[in-house]
């Protein structure tokens, strides 16, 4: 049997996984594919793939478990040197999470230490502490009442302001619907601050734009920040689709704004404006002239 010895408070012992890449980058060459040539999610638009690999498939910071900071382990029986493999713990998403700030906490489901009785593992559930607190957005003027861990508290207090938390955690550590509307709502303020930030107190408006000025992004580019990939091409497809009705114009139309510029033009010029109508011919009345008219065309 092999020699179990423990590290930071896990037994460790006999052969360790040698694949000497992180699991998120093993899961991004599986589903590479998708995000570019044919790929389903290929026609999405380059920043916001940038954004999306990013927070899919990036690491995120280390809440749940701790890492072993070796980059090899050695295997005491056949004295073999391996790279370590470092494999977060899985999270269970919850709509919770989602109306809240966890602060990268989450809903954990495995199996307890210890003996096992009669072939079965006991399994366990562990749901983080949350509080409801309220928070105050300098960007947004507007009070938050939101669930929150004590991680989160933690962070907030780290970045200084509510504000600096929304906008400079990343997005696989924010992890929360909530806080993605947050963030595009922030960045759309920021975007147009003339007009929306603070427009009834411009000094308090210069003050604020100069202290969270340094997020600002393109704002063409607000709308996609925190989208899933299925949501992005539902909102790409539905662009698409209001683009293509825009296209689409009546002739008449066309005929009428084109006839408008004509006589905008003349007017313009001292030019006589003289529209004579089109002669109509009458209807034949006599069954020769139906004839004729049929065969003939006059």
């Amino acid at each position: 049997m092999a020699n179990r010895w423990k590290y930071m408070g896990h037994e460790i012992g006999g052969w360790v996984a040698t694949n000497p890449e992180p699991a998120q980058k093993l899961v991004f060459r599986l589903d590479k594919h998708k995000w570019k040539g044919n790929g389903q999610y290929a026609r999405l638009p380059e920043h916001y793939k940038r954004r999306a690999i990013e927070h899919l498939y990036g690491n995120k910071e280390d809440v749940h478990e701790v890492r072993d900071k070796r980059k090899f382990i050695v295997n005491h029986e056949t004295g073999v040197w391996t790279r370590t493999k470092h494999v977060p713990v899985t999270v269970v998403p919850t709509i919770q999470a989602d109306k809240g700030l966890w602060g990268g906490e989450g809903v954990l489901i495995g199996y307890e230490d210890g003996n096992v009785i009669d072939d079965y593992y006991r399994c366990f559930i562990s749901v983080p502490k949350i509080m409801k607190l309220l928070f105050y957005s300098e960007i947004l003027n507007q009070y938050y009442a939101v669930c929150v861990t004590r991680r989160t508290v933690a962070k907030i207090e780290e970045a200084t302001t509510f504000d600096h938390y929304i906008l400079k955690t990343s997005l696989q550590d924010l992890n929360s619907k909530f806080g993605f509307d947050l963030r595009r709502q922030m960045l759309h303020k920021l975007a147009d601050k003339n007009e929306n930030l603070w427009p009834n107190d411009p000094e308090k408006r210069s003050i604020i734009y100069e202290k969270y000025k340094q997020y600002q992004v393109p704002k063409e580019e607000i709308d996609w920040i925190g989208l899933l990939p299925d949501e992005a091409l539902e909102k790409l497809e539905r662009e698409e689709d209001e683009k293509y009705e825009r296209s689409i114009r009546p002739w008449k139309e066309s005929f009428r704004e084109s006839l408008i510029a004509e006589l905008s033009r003349r007017q313009r010029n001292n030019e006589p404006i003289d529209i004579t109508p089109v002669a109509i011919k009458p209807a034949p009345k006599t069954l020769k002239e139906k004839v004729i008219n049929k065969l003939w065309g006059s």
